[in-house]
């Protein structure tokens, strides 16, 4: 017996550590990226943009209401039977069967459980009494994200009110299907206490499709209890059992509609609280961006622009192949947007214009050589708050 405990401890050691080491390794576990760094002259503009996550399908639910049904995007197997769709429950479930009776059930009960209006074929993630009716919806989202073998199909509940206090207390969670492995994953942001309805309890599980077989959470089988950034993983051990563990948490990046928040600063300033933001520093910044979900979690990252002060006061267009064009530097050249250049002769006529950084002025006006002598350039821009912003300077054209 106690050689059958050792082994049991040993093997809930190896899932968890082979699980964070899958985690470290996929880039699906890659969160918030404020960009690449960038290097530029100073006056050219660059755009930031910060990209997080796949975009959810939002799904609009009444008060204990079920949908579907939805594509899983590949196969699952749950309790030895393959599926290809689900639904979702209102309150924080998914089943992969549909019966109406189950989408009127709100007290939590504890699974194993037969009776016919309890879901079943399903995971609870959790099973509590929600409201997703209330202003402010949809708050339930589901997306497939990855590449095969090793798709993930994501359930988030994002927000979502608890029924009889939806202006005080909020769940952020999600149910995770994994390819291949047909592993189970639950990662908890917050489940708060609602104790006013129904004692607060709820129930964390999976049962099969007639209710007689069914795994919970140790402690969240119907009980009263809340959860802070917790993650639960259920490995089917066969056909008709389960294993269940605690994992690191780690939320999986899907955008919940427009529950999601950006905030670029500079130093200790907030220049924006957009997607995207254009600056234009005149000295190497680094700019950090965070970005806040479902009113709560928080990710950050930060990018870098690198200013040269040089530009080059003289060029030699003579088609030697050395210093044959006077350009602005700026790299990487996709995040220069709203750039234009201009080159003016000593009487003020521009003689050359580029909205492409990359092009240079090659000392030409019409394919004709222009003359020796100074010439001035400028560069034009809009910030992110529609304001024109101009750099200048001259340029020696020598032969």
């Amino acid at each position: 017996m106690k050689e059958e405990i050792i082994l049991d401890k040993i093997s809930r050691i190896l899932i968890v550590f082979v699980y964070s080491l899958l985690c470290s390794l996929s880039p699906l576990f890659a969160q918030l990226e404020a960009g690449t760094n960038d290097t530029i002259n100073p006056g050219v503009p660059v755009t930031l943009t910060a990209t997080y996550g796949f975009i959810g399908n939002g799904i609009t639910l009444t008060d204990d209401d079920m949908g579907g049904p939805f594509p899983i995007g590949f196969n699952f197997s749950f309790f030895g039977d393959i599926h290809q769709e689900f639904y979702i429950g209102s309150n924080g479930w998914i089943s992969f069967t549909k019966n109406i009776n189950w989408a009127g059930t709100r007290p939590a009960f504890a699974v194993p459980s037969a009776a016919d209006y309890n879901p079943k074929d399903c995971i609870l993630g959790p099973f509590q009494d929600f409201n997703p009716e209330k202003d402010g919806g949809p708050y339930i989202y589901y997306q497939t994200i990855g590449e095969a073998p090793i798709r993930k199909l994501v359930i988030m509940y994002c927000q979502i009110p608890m029924f009889s206090c939806e202006d005080s207390s909020y769940a952020t969670f999600q149910i995770i299907l994994n390819e291949g492995s047909n592993t189970v994953e639950n990662h908890i942001y917050q489940k708060p206490s609602c104790p006013k309805h129904l004692e607060n309890k709820a129930t964390l599980g999976v049962q099969n499709k007639d209710g007689f077989i069914g795994y919970a959470v140790p402690g969240r089988n119907a009980t009263s209890w809340t959860a802070l950034r917790e993650g639960w993983l259920y490995t089917p051990n066969s056909v008709d059992s389960f294993r269940v563990v605690s994992i690191p948490y780690d939320l999986q990046p899907i955008i919940p509609g427009d529950k999601i928040e950006f905030r670029w600063y500079d130093g200790s300033d907030m220049i924006a609280n957009t997607q995207s933001i254009t600056v234009t520093p005149s000295q190497t910044t680094m700019y950090r961006v965070f970005v806040t979900l479902c009113n709560g979690e928080e990710y950050r990252d930060s990018v870098t622009v690198v200013v040269i002060p040089y530009i080059p006061n003289a060029f030699t267009p003579n088609d030697d192949g050395f210093n044959d064009k006077f350009s602005i530097l700026g790299i990487p050249y996709e995040q220069i947007t709203r750039f234009n250049m201009q080159i003016y002769d000593r009487w003020g006529q521009m003689i050359f214009t580029s909205s492409d950084i990359r092009e240079g002025w090659d000392g030409k006006q019409n394919g004709e050589y222009c003359p020796v002598g100074v010439y001035v350039w400028s560069i034009y821009y809009e910030d992110n708050k529609k304001k024109p912003v101009t750099n200048k300077g001259t340029i020696i054209l020598l032969r």
